[in-house]
């Protein structure tokens, strides 16, 4: 027994020292099998109902950027932004690459803008550039698993960066047929998301094998690694519930990326930190060196990281407002009375005083107060 156990602590520290060299091959998306549908919508035709995001350094063109430089070819890649992303162009580009699918290909559809719910609360619309035109609602999540049943394809990853993405998860578990499914999310069906590319960022460490996203330390980044390194960025920075879900036939630990050993324990840890105005911010570790560290604040910009001391961060306490407790909750500028319902690290289910069920949503801790008297 004595040997077996020391072989076994040796196995062990073998692995954390030297992890596996992976190949491409052992990749589970290879470039000439795989296909991109990236819409990105920043500004929208009716900008009084859908405000416009920051377009500086926008992420959906680094995503489309590295799909190139890894070998997809630029023809298996469809890229619509703004005012390219009108329903229709959607619709009929989308059908075009559906076409082309072949049986072993991996289709990646990608969108980042707004979501808003349907009237009756079961459906979300990925808002297109020309959303709230007569007639025109927006990308149905719902229609999408219907729609894509019909091509060969035999696996998609769906992502989706918007308020009440994760609609699409509750869509590819409800699919009897098609091809396997998997969805990450940026934030549950019922709730609302933020303007930052948070969810995006987080999404493109896991893709480049950014040491820190490899949870295990086995030199491979895969889906389940990413999922739970974007639900902690997403409920850091952005007090925000992230989603994964996938089909039974989808392989939940499917490799993105090959990475390389974290240089430094504390590469990876989050915390929060002043930025240069003096503002605190969700950041985390990205370089160590002695008694030096190097933050990048999630979701922003890497001209603002910096270099700080130990004693120069602090822990991320999210507030957090128990069950049954009355509250009011900020929704466009304006409070309403509502009751929490659920709390989870800082996020609240919540229930709207004078409206019905179908609308209860969750909410970050700093869009809640207590009543005023």
């Amino acid at each position: 027994m004595k040997i077996k156990i020391t072989r076994w602590l040796f196995a062990v520290l073998v692995l954390q020292l030297f992890p596996p060299i992976l190949s491409a091959s052992d990749l589970g998306w290879q470039p000439q099998k795989t296909w991109v549908f990236v819409v990105g919508v920043l500004s929208w035709n009716h900008s009084e109902t859908f405000g416009s995001f920051p377009v500086k350094n926008r992420r959906d063109n680094t995503l489309v950027d590295f799909f190139k430089g890894s070998g997809v070819p630029e023809s298996q890649i469809a890229y619509l932004k703004d005012k390219q992303a009108t329903q229709q162009s959607i619709d009929s580009a989308f059908t075009e690459q559906l076409k082309k699918l072949g049986a072993d290909d991996l289709l990646i559809v990608y969108y980042a803008g707004h979501g808003s719910k349907s009237d009756d609360g079961n459906d979300v619309y990925l808002a297109s550039y020309d959303a709230g035109d007569d007639d025109v609602d927006g990308w149905s999540v719902n229609s999408i698993p219907a729609k894509i049943n019909g091509s060969k394809c035999s696996r998609v990853l769906w992502l989706i960066d918007c308020c009440y993405s994760g609609q699409a998860g509750l869509a590819i578990t409800k699919q009897s047929k098609g091809p396997a499914y998997a969805a990450v999310t940026s934030s549950a069906a019922s709730e609302s998301s933020t303007e930052h590319w948070t969810f995006t960022e987080a999404l493109l460490d896991a893709l480049r094998g950014v040491s820190y996203v490899d949870l295990n330390q086995d030199g491979a980044v895969t889906l389940s690694e990413f999922a739970a390194h974007v639900e902690a960025d997403m409920n850091a920075a952005e007090e925000q519930r992230s989603t994964f879900a996938h089909t039974k036939a989808f392989d939940a630990d499917m490799v993105l990326a090959t990475a390389k050993p974290l240089g430094n324990s504390r590469i990876g840890e989050r915390a929060k930190a002043r930025d240069s105005n003096g503002d605190w911010y969700a950041c985390r570790i990205i370089d160590a060196r002695g008694e030096k560290l190097t933050i990048h604040f999630i979701g922003y910009e890497d001209e603002e990281d910096l270099w700080v001391a130990p004693e120069d961060l602090q822990a991320i306490k999210p507030a957090r407002y128990a069950t049954g407790t009355k509250v009011e909750v900020l929704w466009k500028k304006h409070w309403y009375p509502a009751t929490v319902l659920q709390a989870k690290d800082g996020v609240h289910l919540i229930h709207y005083t004078d409206y019905e069920s179908k609308w209860d949503e969750w909410v970050p801790s700093r869009r809640i107060r207590e009543p005023k008297i």
